[in-house]
């Protein structure tokens, strides 16, 4: 492991975070952009006004994964600025946290002129919306026309880096709403499975051409995403064993929720509001003991916070003390059976992943404590799984996005390319950063960009491959 010495080394470090950022969000929306003067879109109804959204009649008697209903959607930048490729949105068939039949939305993307009769890899992106509110998931925020105000919208556009880098190869993408219509957070299994189904139901989808259970399938979540794709995982063996998955990059996944009560008191405090919160919608014991230890200010709080969208709970929950809004002791609060039984749930490494690993973390992360996933990655390479564990000395929580995408997308392609050699075995790596293969992936994307289109203020997309 490299050792960073001084201020001066961090500061200039910081100053390069800053401006590679800074290009990365200005080549991502270049990339993705469909015009500069695009007309002014109509508003698009939120999720719990549109009828779409509406489980069908007898979905339960279909299998996990059928497309129940589709429609096709104009995905924007700031929910204004077309993106210049082809999307829809599928409704399936899932099941929940209880094993019962439900349903799920997700967002369905090509390349714009992409050739739906050539074969080409999937990949499922799970966004790191985290809210107990459905009218926050991805396939309402990323639409042309959906209008959440403020940083709100501006959050919702934070992963589009990552759509340009996969939208820029060509690939497929499919990004589920995999906390389903109730908003179910931090759950255990569900996540899992509404990925896993999304990417089912993509396949099956004609217009996206797909291979069928064929195509290569990877997966990549940061963070609440992170831990979507860690449920993913662990449950494709037994859940989804046809699908061709060839790799799962998780960044800073939340694999073990109670693990969040160390932010109490500080800027991430709102984790634990939106975690409780969330945790009470979808299970009714949790719910009923912990209502029952809230005071008023407390509730009050919780009922709040399934309304709005990460961004707004951020700011107004931070330096929250969560103590003060319970009538006991948090660690009698965690010690309650029906509230230890499901924090136990909710923790990852019990099932072991067959598909191969890239786990990404930030030493000093602030939200997520690096020693959980230590401690994830131990649990799989124990149980057999390939584990590529990378430990970053320089990002936390908030950095580790951008720091991390690059090294985390050139593990994809290996991964994604023909006759890929598989990954055997478990290795970790203590690095200062893994910026260092930042500037390539700029590069990749502004070579696919200038091989397309060489006119400046032309729309622009990416390379037919």
């Amino acid at each position: 492991m490299s050792v960073i010495t001084g201020d001066r080394t961090r500061h200039k470090g910081l100053r390069v975070l800053a401006a590679a950022v800074g290009m990365a969000v200005a080549t991502a929306t270049t990339l993705l952009a469909g015009g500069m003067n695009a007309a002014p879109a109509a508003a698009v109804v939120p999720p719990s006004q549109d009828s779409f959204y509406q489980p069908p009649a007898g979905f339960e008697a279909q299998e996990p994964g059928t497309v129940l209903r589709s429609r096709e959607v104009r995905l924007a930048v700031l929910t204004v600025l077309p993106l210049n490729v082809r999307s829809w949105q599928l409704m399936y068939r899932t099941t929940d946290l209880f094993d019962q039949p439900s349903v799920a939305v997700s967002t369905v993307i090509l390349p714009a002129g992409a050739d739906p009769n050539r074969s080409r890899p999937l990949v499922s992106l799970q966004f790191y919306y985290d809210s107990a509110s459905p009218d926050c998931a991805p396939s309402f925020v990323l639409q042309q026309g959906a209008g959440l105000p403020g940083v709100e919208g501006i959050h919702s556009q934070s992963e589009l880096i990552a759509l340009a880098a996969l939208i820029s190869q060509g690939w497929a993408v499919s990004i589920p709403d995999y906390e389903g219509l109730q908003g179910h957070l931090a759950v255990a299994k569900e996540p899992g499975y509404m990925t896993l189904d999304g990417i089912r139901a993509a396949e099956r989808f004609q217009p996206l051409g797909l291979a069928g259970a064929e195509t290569p399938v990877a997966m990549w979540g940061y963070s609440g995403g992170g831990m979507g794709s860690g449920w993913a995982a662990e449950m494709q063996p037994s859940y989804a064993p046809e699908l061709n998955v060839k790799g799962i990059a998780l960044g800073a996944p939340t694999s073990d929720v109670v693990s969040l009560l160390h932010v109490n008191g500080s800027m991430f405090a709102s984790l634990i509001g939106i975690g409780i919160a969330s945790l009470s919608k979808a299970y009714p014991k949790f719910h009923d003991a912990t209502y029952a230890h809230l005071t008023p200010e407390g509730q009050a709080l919780m009922d709040r916070t399934n309304a709005q969208c990460l961004p707004r709970n951020a700011l107004t929950q931070m330096f929250v003390d969560y103590q003060r809004l319970l009538t006991l002791p948090i660690a009698d609060f965690l010690a309650l059976p029906e509230i230890k039984e499901v924090f136990d749930a909710t923790v990852l490494g019990s099932n072991i992943p067959t598909a191969p690993i890239f786990l990404y973390q930030g030493v000093f992360d602030e939200a997520v404590p690096v020693w959980t996933n230590d401690r994830l990655s131990q649990r799989w390479c124990a149980g057999g799984a390939s584990v590529q564990y990378t430990r970053d000395h320089l990002s936390e929580h908030l950095t580790l996005p951008s720091l991390g995408m690059a090294q985390t997308f050139n593990w994809l392609k290996s991964r994604l390319a023909p006759n890929a050699p598989d990954q055997i075995g478990c290795r970790t790596d203590d690095v200062v950063s893994m910026l260092a293969d930042f500037n390539a992936l700029l590069s990749q994307i502004e070579i696919n960009l200038n091989a397309t289109f060489g006119a400046l203020g032309f729309p622009i997309g990416p390379r037919e491959r």
